[in-house]
């Protein structure tokens, strides 16, 4: 038994020697790798950068995750990332190794690590970026990285790369991230958006990403023309015309602060504050923590309708009765349970809370019945 117990021993150490020898090999032939860590826009924001330094001439291999964790090689080719089982940072691995075979000049990577730890492995034992762009600090994954927006900005500055360099946009808790980048000799660059800038994505994305390709050498002019073409994740945000009511698709956005940011540009963009608002929430039953915040957000926002999907709906449903008494509260088992003329009239359909499972369903009928916006 002992004699088995050693040689599975020893192969386990010849594996993680064979992995790290790939890891260190495959870094040293990219000149740049840019680690995009925060709360919310990671993916938008990956995108970004990619798209600014592709239409300046750079030859770079971007990686995101979410739902559908995809790349866009050298040649600009998209593709979904098949996954056996759940997310592991050893796909950063894979990503490294892919790219450095791509002759890449530059890597954009999107942190696919929620786990203070596993975000500290994901920088300083795999990727080892010289760049880092932190979007923001919000309220998200209270369960692993902490209560507070203190203990959040800790958590996420642990992508803060040595001897490198930081971009964010973030304002409120750029001390804590200041401080990190002081202690590791890494360079802090605070963004901020000018009040000119585009409106194709959020301004915030928008001004990091161009601060990021401006840093490698593409002229702004230069990777804002090609991030007015970006391929945006199919998930983001967006908006249709659902039979005769607008949808609004937020159900990535996830945390009250960014949901509340969102609402409030769209609502005075597209003059929302007089329409009949219907909050569709739907819940995750794995993520407690966000269906209390996306409760919290239907008590502030009060709604004249709030539609549940997916879990604890039950549960919602009686908390919210008793926050919101005239409000009336409907509970929907499937996307395809939503009756038609429920959409047949002029009304705004707010969705929130989570993409997964059910919200991935209500996606697939609004892309169907319906025609999307283009902002």
């Amino acid at each position: 038994m002992s004699f088995t117990i050693l040689v599975s021993a020893l192969i386990w150490i010849v594996y993680l020697l064979i992995e790290k020898i790939r890891v260190v090999v495959a870094r040293k032939k990219i000149p740049h790798v840019i680690h995009v860590n925060g709360t919310r826009g990671k993916s938008s924001v990956c995108r970004l950068i990619e798209a600014g330094l592709r239409n300046g001439g750079m030859r770079v291999f971007c990686k995101t995750t979410g739902i559908n964790p995809t790349t866009i090689d050298v040649d600009g080719e998209e593709r979904i990332i098949p996954r056996k089982g759940c997310a592991n940072i050893k796909e950063q691995v894979e990503i490294l190794c892919k790219a450095s075979k791509q002759n890449v000049q530059i890597l954009v990577v999107e942190c696919m690590a929620v786990r203070p730890e596993l975000q500290h492995v994901t920088q300083h034992s795999i990727l080892r970026a010289d760049i880092c762009a932190i979007t923001n600090v919000r309220r998200d994954h209270t369960d692993v990285m902490g209560e507070s927006l203190q203990e959040i900005a800790d958590a996420l500055s642990n992508t803060i790369p040595r001897n490198g360099i930081l971009f964010t946009t973030e304002e409120a808790q750029t001390q804590i991230l200041k401080n990190v980048a002081d202690r590791l000799c890494c360079r802090f660059v605070p963004v901020q958006p000018d009040d000119d800038e585009q409106t194709f994505d959020f301004s915030e994305n928008i001004a990091l990403a161009l601060a990021v390709c401006e840093y490698l050498g593409v002229e702004r002019e230069k990777a804002l023309a090609g991030m007015k073409r970006y391929k945006r994740d199919p998930f983001a945000l967006s908006l249709y015309r659902w039979g005769k009511a607008l949808f609004i698709n937020a159900l990535s956005v996830n945390d009250i602060q960014s949901t509340h940011i969102v609402w409030e540009t769209l609502s005075n963009e597209y003059d929302l504050n007089d329409k009949r608002l219907v909050i569709l929430m739907n819940n995750r039953p794995d993520r407690g923590s966000r269906t209390r915040d996306m409760t919290a957000v239907c008590e502030a926002l009060q709604p004249n309708e709030i539609w549940l999907m997916g879990a604890s709906r039950i549960y919602v449903r009686r908390k919210l009765k008793n926050k919101l008494p005239n409000t009336v509260v409907k509970m929907w088992s499937s996307a395809e349970a939503i009756p038609s003329e429920e959409i047949e009239q002029d009304k705004v359909i707010f969705a929130i809370g989570n993409i997964a499972n059910d919200g991935l369903a209500i996606m697939r009928r609004v892309r169907e019945e319906g025609t999307e916006f283009v902002r």
